[in-house]
């Protein structure tokens, strides 16, 4: 049985795919970031996590350990509909907000969303996102 993770990398991965847009590892780190702490309703990053993976600020901004695993070990698995239907609505409406941006520019917007300057960035290296988040 495929986890959470996998299904929505899966997921993730066949909807931009399809929309042509894309471009690799990166990119889909910086939308599991924003799948996990963007507040859709308030539009602002919120420290509890929706899928509990955990981030630090590393060299291309958020990075979770957990999702970067995952992403390496995806198999030519097919994805289904087993999605959690509340997962896959915030999933496609990441997609739809932000799944236009290759990993570079989703770097800088997640960055700017946290707050962090990229030469402000080595100051923040290595901690916990949701210690940086207030709320």
């Amino acid at each position: 049985m495929v986890d959470t993770n996998k299904k929505v990398l899966l997921y993730l991965i066949k909807k931009l795919k399809e929309k042509r847009t894309f471009t690799g590892k990166v990119q889909i780190m910086k939308l599991m970031f924003l799948i996990d702490h963007y507040d859709l309703n308030k539009e602002k990053l919120t420290k509890n996590s929706f899928l509990g993976n955990e981030y630090y600020i590393y060299y291309l901004g958020p990075f979770s350990f957990e999702v970067s695993e995952d992403y390496d070990n995806l198999k030519e698995e097919t994805c289904t509909n087993e999605l959690d239907e509340k997962i896959k609505e915030k999933v496609d409406k990441i997609i739809e907000k932000f799944g236009m941006y290759n990993g570079e520019a989703l770097q800088e917007i997640t960055l700017e969303m946290l707050k962090i300057t990229p030469k402000d960035k080595g100051k923040f290296m290595g901690l916990k996102v949701n210690e940086i988040l207030k709320n």
